[in-house]
């Protein structure tokens, strides 16, 4: 019986992907990314996560999508949070000046990239601690071309040509082999090409001498023999080095010529070459990497951080301008379905029960959605956690002077968190109020110093500031849910009468 490999189920965040293609409008090679894209789906499936692919179409919600060949998306196109860049191209010198769009995108989203050398160079432009090495592996799926009875061709070769490739094509041929040079073909149709032919040829097109692994590994996966340009300095793994005919520029001709004539070398190192490859095992890659690429965050959050940073705490904000860990919006529709990218934790989704504490101090008269942002931290906290809230009173002079103030509060106004906590569906927790404190202006410090009782204070104009507000978390007892349903049941069945009455009375 053939052993399965048992790999650790995904983070919970990973459980649903897309392998997303960047497709501009009339440009065929993006189907270059396909092979990669093909074994980056089975890998995912074989981890047991729920996965497809789509060209230019990204998850918006639940999910993460992983982009490959992002670099041809428009300036100015903003990718979604819950997108991983998967970088393919070589970032040589100078390339960051040639696609600052592409920089930016770097910049806020984590990044897979095959190179070591290309992670090192994306880490020191953009400042993105969160750029990773994931190198094309094996998944059986990828083995699917028949070597054909007939192997017509002796040499060939794919991509595009400048004066160093096409000098050894030349040289070839000139030597009497059969050389193919494709380019812009992709697929079914290159999968024929290679089929037929008795070696494949890689040279490097750049002077950065970065071996194309994303390119031989197609090739490696379905037993082709290939010769390499590499040299002592060519940035390739040790087991590539032996899974390939790695030679120096200079040699890539004759070793091509020898090995064409030699058919048992030949098929020994397209054997040899498809033992190492397949010992590379994508979903094991992947099993070990998607980890790091959400990293366990503090369990108090600081929301609507803005200048008060908080290196203890998770940082939430709207603007950008205060560098939040978090970018985001807790009172939108998404709820706890957003995925977000942190600059210090990675990619996060903030989880139901996940945190012991939130503090929100000059915030909640600023969110018009104010009853769907408490419904979503309710949510986040664990039973007795707390909800920590400083707001401005409603006589204060601080409640209007501020033109983004939606509303302010007053004693009044937790009721609905509280004790009619069912009128906003909440049928499973509520927050009791486990602490209620004003702020004195001076106005109420002075009238507090004369003798004036509390109650009279509140009501006076402009002599409370602030008013601080402790909710607790509770889960309802069974008795407190069938209440809560029936009242909750009971105040709609009202609203339709009363909706029905005013239609008839018309």
């Amino acid at each position: 019986m053939q052993n399965v490999p048992i790999f650790p189920r995904p983070p919970r965040l990973f459980e649903r992907v897309r392998i997303v293609t960047a497709q501009p409008a009339g440009y065929a090679h993006s189907a270059a990314f396909q092979e990669y894209a093909f074994g980056l789906r089975a890998a995912f499936a074989a981890l047991g996560a729920q996965v497809d692919a789509a060209d230019n179409e990204f998850l918006a919600g639940d999910g993460v999508n992983f982009v490959l060949g992002a670099h041809l998306l428009a300036p100015g196109t903003v990718l979604p949070s819950n997108t991983v860049i998967v970088n393919l191209e070589q970032m040589r010198a100078g390339w960051a000046a040639q696609m600052p769009h592409y920089l930016e995108m770097l910049r806020h989203h984590p990044v897979l990239d095959y190179s070591p050398s290309n992670v090192e160079r994306i880490r020191k432009l953009t400042g993105n601690a969160h750029v990773h090495v994931l190198t094309p592996g094996y998944v059986p799926q990828l083995t699917c071309i028949t070597t054909a009875q007939q192997q017509d061709v002796d040499v060939l070769f794919y991509g595009s040509l400048n004066e160093r490739r096409h000098k050894i094509l030349e040289a070839l041929r000139a030597a009497g082999l059969v050389v193919q040079h494709l380019r812009g073909v992709y697929g079914a149709g290159r999968n024929q090409w290679i089929a037929r032919s008795k070696v494949v040829l890689n040279v490097h097109f750049y002077d950065d001498k970065i071996h194309e692994v994303v390119r031989t590994s197609w090739l490696l996966a379905n037993r082709k023999a290939v010769v390499s340009e590499c040299e002592p300095d060519t940035e390739i793994a040790d087991d590539l080095r032996e899974a390939v005919v790695a030679v120096p520029y200079g040699d890539l001709v004759q070793t091509c010529i020898a090995l064409v004539k030699d058919d048992a070398r030949r098929h020994e190192i397209e054997q040899r070459g498809f033992e190492i490859f397949a010992r590379r095992d994508q979903a094991a890659m992947l099993a070990a990497l998607l980890p790091k690429l959400s990293l366990p965050v503090p369990r108090r959050i600081n929301l609507g951080s803005g200048k008060s940073y908080d290196p203890e705490r998770l940082n939430i904000d709207i603007d950008p301008k205060w560098q939040p860990d978090i970018l985001g919006d807790l009172a939108h529709p998404a709820g706890l379905k957003q995925i977000f990218f942190s600059p210090t934790y990675g990619l996060t989704r903030l989880e139901a029960g996940q945190f012991d504490e939130i503090e929100a101090t000059d915030v909640l008269e600023h969110v018009p959605a104010l009853t769907r942002l408490m419904t979503h931290c309710l949510e986040l906290l664990r039973d007795g956690g707390a909800m920590r809230v400083v707001v401005p009173y409603d006589l204060s002079y601080g409640a209007w002077q501020d033109p983004t103030h939606v509303r302010a509060f007053n004693e009044r106004s937790w009721w609905y968190y509280t004790q009619w906590h069912w009128y906003l569906g909440w049928m499973e927790a509520r927050f009791d109020l486990g602490r209620l404190g004003m702020t004195f202006s001076p106005i109420g410090v002075e009238l507090r110093s004369r003798g004036v009782a509390d109650e009279e204070i509140l009501r006076t104009p402009r002599a409370v500031d602030a008013m601080e507000a402790v909710l607790v978390k509770r889960m309802l007892t069974e008795s407190e849910r069938e209440a809560a349903l029936a009242m909750h049941r009971g105040a709609w069945r009202d609203a339709a009468a009363n909706v029905a009455s005013a239609a008839l009375s018309e």
